[in-house]
């Protein structure tokens, strides 16, 4: 029951309603824009998630995996690309859903993870569970390029037009 509202809050927050152009699918990923946030996303049969949001100037990657976790924790991540493995701190948080609340692992960006993440076929995270077992997840990354391009840059033109308004007395 658990693992099925986990499967359904997921894909409700992935099909919030947006503008039917909105949402573009680039192979594996997808992008959308969302009340002043751009999110690229893909998802690994329903049963875990990986992302970025974007919103007001910055980015994070966030990771799901129908596992519980308790509100502002930190949890460690191995994730692991064709250029080696990295080690990260993630913080729970809730994102709210039409579901209601969906707990996140939320990480930062940083230039060694953007790199390994846009030079290989697909990204594995290594959840640590207690009695020395993990919890695995793997996702194909194409598409992961286009998805970010797009989001990124449609997250640039909207500050961009927040910046500069045009000005109505203009022709």
């Amino acid at each position: 029951m658990r693992r099925a509202f986990f499967i359904l809050s997921l894909l409700t927050l992935c099909s919030l309603p947006v503008a039917a152009d909105d949402r573009l699918e680039h192979g594996d990923w997808s992008s959308q824009f969302l009340d002043g946030m751009g999110e690229a996303t893909t998802h690994e049969n329903g049963m875990a998630m990986f992302g970025m949001l974007c919103a007001k100037g910055s980015c994070r990657y966030y990771f799901a995996n129908d596992m519980d976790c308790e509100a502002g924790a930190n949890y460690p991540l191995m994730i692991t690309t064709d250029v080696g493995a990295l080690s990260f701190d993630a913080i729970c948080e809730p994102m709210a859903s039409a579901n209601g609340d969906v707990m996140l692992y939320w990480f930062n960006e940083s230039p060694a993870l953007n790199q390994a993440l846009a030079k290989t076929p697909s990204v594995g995270f290594a959840f640590p569970l207690s009695g020395g077992q993990f919890k695995t997840s793997k996702f194909s990354m194409d598409g992961y390029n286009q998805a970010l391009e797009r989001m990124v840059n449609g997250m640039r033109a909207k500050k961009e037009a927040e910046d500069h308004p045009a000005d109505p007395g203009r022709t």
